[in-house]
């Protein structure tokens, strides 16, 4: 199963009076549409979006089938803490783990989770779930200047270009420098 957000950020990376600027628009009248193209540029890159790691801190939860009892990798970082552990055992009771059971293990690129999984687990796909914080801080001062850039091309691309066909231009799908922005912040995984 792959992982969900299940604590949104309490902040966005770019705010509307900054996409505003960088647009140059000045007027209240487009604002709920901007919020939107916002918005829409933040899905696409956060989270588990173009990027695959969060760039406001957020919680997340991880489901994996008894096999994972090992190592488990996390898939969105940087992972900043663990908050919650819980294992569905053969009988299908669900039952809390001891967080100070597990540790988490990054490098700031990559994180693992490492402990001492029991035994007896259901032979399902959710039988452990691992809810853990991850983003680069609780504000946008934390998130690299460059996907901060990346939203705000995005979203901006989003509101110039309404319509999913334009006819009599050059055909595009998202402006190649948001693709560019966003692999500078990428966790490659080689090996």
């Amino acid at each position: 199963m792959p992982t969900r957000q299940t604590t949104p950020p309490a902040a966005l990376p770019v705010t509307r009076e900054e996409l505003k600027a960088h647009l140059r628009i000045t007027s209240t009248a487009e604002d709920d549409l901007l919020d939107g193209c916002l918005a829409a540029a933040i899905d696409e890159i956060d989270g588990t979006g173009l990027l695959g790691r969060a760039m406001i801190s957020a919680s997340y939860t991880l489901t994996r089938g008894p096999a994972a009892a090992r190592d488990v990798e996390l898939e969105i970082g940087p992972a900043q803490s663990l908050e919650a552990i819980a294992f569905v055992k053969a009988d299908g009771s669900t039952v809390a783990g001891d967080i100070g059971d597990f540790a988490l293990i990054s490098d700031g690129e990559r994180a693992f989770v490492r402990g001492d999984w029991p035994s007896g687990l259901g032979d399902r796909p959710d039988a452990i779930s691992i809810t853990y914080r991850a983003g680069f801080g609780d504000t946008a001062a934390a998130v690299p200047a460059t996907l901060r850039h990346a939203v705000k091309l995005l979203a901006a691309h989003r509101f110039e270009v309404r319509d999913e066909v334009v006819i009599g231009t050059v055909a595009t799908q998202i402006p190649l420098g948001v693709e560019r922005l966003v692999n500078l912040n990428r966790v490659r995984v080689f090996g």
